[in-house]
C-alpha cells in the first residue's frame, strides 16, 4: 500500500516505536526530549479538535515531559522524590484522562471494570500482601509510596479496561494499552530493579517501557474515532456475566487457598454462596429493570407520537388536511405583531349547500377534499392556506405576492373545471373576499369577511376587495339589528295586509300579512330589516309576533268574512324544533282555525327545509303551505310533485311581463304554468297585478286568485277591512 493510503494513525504508531527504539539505542537526553514534547504537542492539538479527555492526557504528557526537562537541566542527575513525584502526577492524570475518555458508558460498565480490579486485588492481597505482612519489622509508613502507586495502578487498570470496552474501539485499545505501559513501567520498576531510581533514567528498561506512552496515546489522538460521539453500548452478553459471576463467588475463597485454615476456609465458603445469591437476584432485578425500561422506552415513543399527531390535528382540519381556523389565527396574530404588511383572502363555494342537500354530505365531503387539492397549488405563494369551517377556506400572503390577482386566481380554479365524484361530474363556482392588513391592524379577518359578503352579495363567482364603504354598511346593519332588538321591546314592529282576490267573483278571499318596522318616525323598507334580521337571528322572534300579531286580526275577518291568512316564514322558523308547537299554540290564543292559515315559503327555503319534518306536521294539522315567488328558485317543476305544498304562488316578474297588447310567448309561458298547478292539484295565485290588463288576461287564462296594486296596496287592518267590504259590495252588485 502506498504510503499516502496508511492512516495516519497506524504511520504514528509505527514510527513513534521505531523513533523511540532508536533513541534508546543511540542515547542521549535530547532525542527523549525532543520526542515528549512533539508528543505533547500532538495531544494539545487533538484536545482543541476532539475536546473530552484529552486536556488531561495533553497535561500527562506535559507532567512526563517536564520530568525529562528536570532530569536534563540537572545534567543527568537523578533526584528520586522529584522522579516519583512527577510519575505519580503523570498516573493520576492519566487515570483521570481514560475516565473522561470512556464516559458516558453502557450501565454497568464501570461495575464490570471495578470487579476486574477488585479480583486482582484480592489475588495479590491473599498471595502477596499477607504473607508480605508476616514478615518480621514491618512498618507500613515505609512503604507509604508502593501503596500510592499501588492505588494509582489499580485506578489506571480499572479505567483501561473501561476504555478498551467502549463503543470506540481502535482509540480505547490505544489508550488502554498506554495505561498498560505506565504499569508495566512501574511494575518493572519495583519488581526487578527494586525501586532503583537510576533505572528511570534513559538507557534503562522502566524509562524504554515508558516512552511507549507517548507513542500509544499520541496514536489514539490521531485515531478518526477519537472525535466521534460516544454511543451507548448493549447490555453485558451472556458470557461477561458467566466471568462476572465466577469471579464473584471464587475471590472470597482465594485467601482460604493461600492460608487453608478452617477459621478462613469456612467464613470464605459462606460469603462465597452469599455473593453467588445476591449477584443471581441483582441479575434477576436487571434483566426485569431492563425488560421494564424497554416497556417505558416504548411507551414514551408511542406517547411522543400520538402527542405529535394530536398537535397536527390540533391545527389541521380532518377532512381536507389543510390548516385550521386556530391555525390561521396564530398564524395572523404573528403578521399583525409583525413589522411587514400582508394580507387575507377569504374563499367560499357558491351553492355549495345545495350539493349537501341534494348528493348527501358524503359527496360534498369528497368536493371539499378535491377543492383542498386545487386550493394546495398555491401552498408555495402564500404563508397558509387553510379551512376556516364549511366551504370557506382562508389565504394569508406575507410575501410579495399579488394579493388581487392571486384572489382572481384562486376563483378561477376553483371553477376551471367540475369535480368528478360517483361518476357525478360536479360544477361550483366561488367567491373571494380580501383585505389588506398592516402590522398592528387586527381587524383583517373581519374585513376580508365583509369583502366576501359583498361578493356574494354582488351574485358569487368574483373577488371583492374591503373598502370603507363596506364597513359602513356593517356599521349600518349593526345599527338596525339593535334597532330591531328594540323595536320587539317597544312595540314598533307593526303589521300591513295585501288582500288575495277571486278573479270570477271579485271579492276578497284572503289577505298577506306583511311585517312593517318604523324607526324615528320613518319607515324601513322589509327588504333592509328582514336579511339584517335573518343574519342576527332576530327573524324567528319577530316572525313569531308578525303571526301572533296576524292571527288575532284574522280571526276576526275569518268569522265575518270567511278570509284565510297567509304569512311568510324563513328557514330560521322552519328548523326551529319547536316552531310547529308555537304555531298550534298561537292557533289556539288567537281563535283562528288551522285551515284558515297558509304558511308562504319561498322555493329556496321550501328546498332548504326538505329535509325537515315540520311541514309535515304543520300539514297534518290542517295548516296549508303555499310557494311563494314560484319560477325564481331552484329546479321548481323537479321537485313540485315530492314537496309537501298547496298553493303556488306565480312571481310578479312573469306578470309584469304583460303589457297592452300581451305578447303571445308571454301569454304561453304563463299559461304553462297554470297548467302545470292545475296538473298537481295545486291553488294558484298570480302576484304583482297592478293593471286592467294583467287582471283581464289572468281572468280568461282561468288564474282563480290574484294579488296586487290593482286590488288594492298593503295598508293597516282598518283600510283592508274597508276594502274588503268594498269588494264584498262591488262582487255581490
Amino acid at each position: 500500500m502506498p504510503i499516502h493510503r496508511i492512516p495516519a494513525w497506524q504511520v504514528t504508531l509505527a514510527g513513534g516505536a521505531a523513533a523511540v527504539l532508536a533513541v534508546h539505542l543511540l542515547g542521549g537526553p535530547y532525542g527523549w526530549l525532543i520526542l515528549q514534547a512533539a508528543g505533547t504537542v500532538v495531544l494539545f492539538r487533538a484536545a482543541r479538535r476532539h475536546r473530552c479527555g484529552w486536556w488531561l492526557f495533553s497535561a500527562a504528557s506535559a507532567a512526563g515531559t517536564a520530568a525529562s526537562l528536570w532530569w536534563t537541566v540537572r545534567g543527568g542527575v537523578p533526584a528520586t522524590m522529584p522522579m516519583e513525584l512527577t510519575l505519580a502526577v503523570q498516573f493520576a492524570l492519566h487515570a483521570a484522562a481514560t475516565l473522561q475518555f470512556s464516559r458516558p458508558r453502557r450501565p454497568g460498565g464501570a461495575a464490570e471494570a471495578a470487579a476486574v480490579v477488585l479480583a486482582l486485588a484480592m489475588l495479590a492481597w491473599s498471595f502477596i500482601v499477607l504473607p508480605y505482612l508476616g514478615q518480621p519489622g514491618y512498618r507500613v509508613v515505609d512503604d507509604a509510596p508502593a501503596m500510592l502507586y499501588s492505588v494509582l495502578d489499580l485506578a489506571i487498570l480499572a479505567t483501561a479496561l473501561r476504555a478498551a470496552t467502549g463503543s470506540r474501539r481502535v482509540p480505547g485499545l490505544l489508550v488502554a494499552g498506554s495505561g498498560a505501559a505506565l504499569i508495566a513501567a512501574h511494575l518493572v520498576y519495583i519488581a526487578i530493579a527494586g525501586g532503583d531510581a537510576r533505572l528511570l533514567l534513559p538507557g534503562g528498561g522502566p524509562h524504554l517501557i515508558l516512552q511507549l506512552w507517548w507513542v500509544l496515546i499520541v496514536a489514539a489522538a490521531m485515531h478518526p474515532q477519537a472525535a466521534q460521539d460516544r454511543a451507548a453500548d448493549k447490555s453485558p452478553g451472556r458470557t461477561t456475566l458467566i466471568v462476572m459471576y465466577a469471579a464473584a463467588v471464587a475471590s472470597p475463597v482465594l485467601p482460604a487457598v493461600a492460608n487453608p485454615t478452617p477459621v478462613i476456609i469456612v467464613p470464605g465458603l459462606l460469603t462465597a454462596a452469599l455473593c453467588g445469591l445476591l449477584l443471581l437476584r441483582i441479575v434477576v432485578l436487571a434483566r426485569l429493570a431492563e425488560r421494564r425500561a424497554k416497556q417505558a422506552r416504548a411507551a414514551l415513543d408511542e406517547q411522543e407520537v400520538l402527542q405529535r399527531r394530536l398537535a397536527h390535528r390540533a391545527g389541521h382540519d380532518g377532512l381536507t388536511g389543510l390548516a385550521n381556523r386556530d391555525l390561521l389565527l396564530d398564524h395572523l396574530g404573528r403578521a399583525v405583531a409583525g413589522d411587514r404588511p400582508y394580507a387575507l383572502i377569504l374563499c367560499a363555494l357558491d351553492g355549495f349547500k345545495e350539493i349537501n342537500d341534494t348528493y348527501g354530505h358524503h359527496v360534498g365531503d369528497t368536493v371539499l377534499r378535491q377543492v383542498a387539492g386545487r386550493l394546495l397549488l398555491f401552498a408555495p405563494e402564500v404563508e397558509l392556506v387553510a379551512r376556516l369551517g364549511g366551504d370557506e377556506f382562508g389565504f394569508l400572503i406575507t410575501s410579495g405576492t399579488d394579493a388581487a390577482a392571486l384572489a382572481e386566481r384562486v376563483v378561477t380554479a376553483v371553477s376551471a373545471a367540475p369535480y368528478a365524484v360517483d361518476e357525478r361530474r360536479i360544477h361550483l363556482t366561488a367567491r373571494a373576499g380580501l383585505a389588506d392588513g398592516a402590522p398592528g391592524n387586527d381587524a383583517v379577518l373581519g374585513d376580508a369577511d365583509l369583502a366576501l359578503r359583498a361578493a356574494k352579495q354582488a351574485g358569487g363567482a368574483r373577488t371583492a376587495r374591503f373598502d370603507e364603504s363596506l364597513r359602513a354598511e356593517q356599521s349600518e346593519r349593526t345599527r338596525i339589528a339593535a334597532g330591531l332588538r328594540q323595536a320587539l321591546a317597544d312595540g314598533t314592529l307593526f303589521m300591513h295586509y295585501q288582500p288575495v282576490v277571486d278573479t270570477v267573483a271579485g271579492r276578497t278571499v284572503a289577505v298577506e300579512a306583511l311585517m312593517r318596522w318604523r324607526r324615528d318616525g320613518e319607515l324601513v323598507p322589509p327588504g333592509v330589516f328582514i336579511p339584517v334580521a335573518e343574519q342576527t337571528g332576530l327573524i324567528g322572534a319577530i316572525g313569531a309576533r308578525a303571526l301572533r300579531l296576524a292571527c288575532a286580526q284574522a280571526a276576526v275577518w275569518h268569522r265575518e268574512h270567511g278570509l284565510y291568512l297567509t304569512v311568510n316564514v324563513s328557514t330560521h322558523q322552519l328548523r326551529d324544533p319547536g316552531f310547529t308547537a308555537s304555531v298550534l299554540a298561537t292557533l289556539s290564543d288567537t281563535g283562528l282555525p288551522a285551515a284558515a292559515l297558509v304558511l308562504e315559503i319561498t322555493e329556496s327555503v321550501l328546498i332548504d327545509a326538505a329535509d325537515t319534518p315540520v311541514l309535515g306536521e304543520l300539514r297534518a294539522h290542517g295548516i296549508r303551505i303555499a310557494i311563494d315567488d314560484f319560477g325564481t328558485g331552484y329546479s321548481s317543476l323537479a321537485y313540485l310533485h315530492a314537496l309537501p305544498v298547496d298553493i303556488l304562488k306565480i312571481d310578479q316578474s312573469f306578470i309584469r311581463r304583460h303589457q297592452d297588447p300581451p305578447r303571445p310567448q308571454d301569454v304561453s309561458l304563463t299559461r304553462a304554468i297554470l297548467e302545470l298547478a292545475r296538473s298537481q292539484d295545486l291553488l294558484a295565485v298570480a302576484e304583482g297585478v297592478e293593471t286592467p290588463v294583467q287582471a283581464g288576461l289572468l281572468r280568461d287564462l282561468g288564474c282563480p286568485l290574484v294579488q296586487g296594486y290593482h286590488y288594492g296596496r298593503p295598508a293597516d287592518a282598518d283600510t283592508i277591512d274597508t276594502l274588503i267590504r268594498e269588494h264584498a259590495l262591488h262582487a255581490a252588485a
